[in-house]
């Protein structure tokens, strides 16, 4: 018997996936921001 494809398995999916990459680029940004405080305290010296 075939397995029943659920169109909202893949929906979900892509939501995953979509505030995943999100979730990274706020990660990403947040270090950034937090390298940039540290550099300018150790360049402003």
């Amino acid at each position: 018997m075939a397995p029943v494809h659920d169109p909202r398995d893949q929906e979900l999916s892509a939501r995953r996936k979509a505030a995943r990459r999100t979730a990274l680029w706020v990660a990403a940004l947040a270090v950034l921001i937090y390298v940039g405080f540290i550099m300018s305290g150790v360049v402003g010296r």
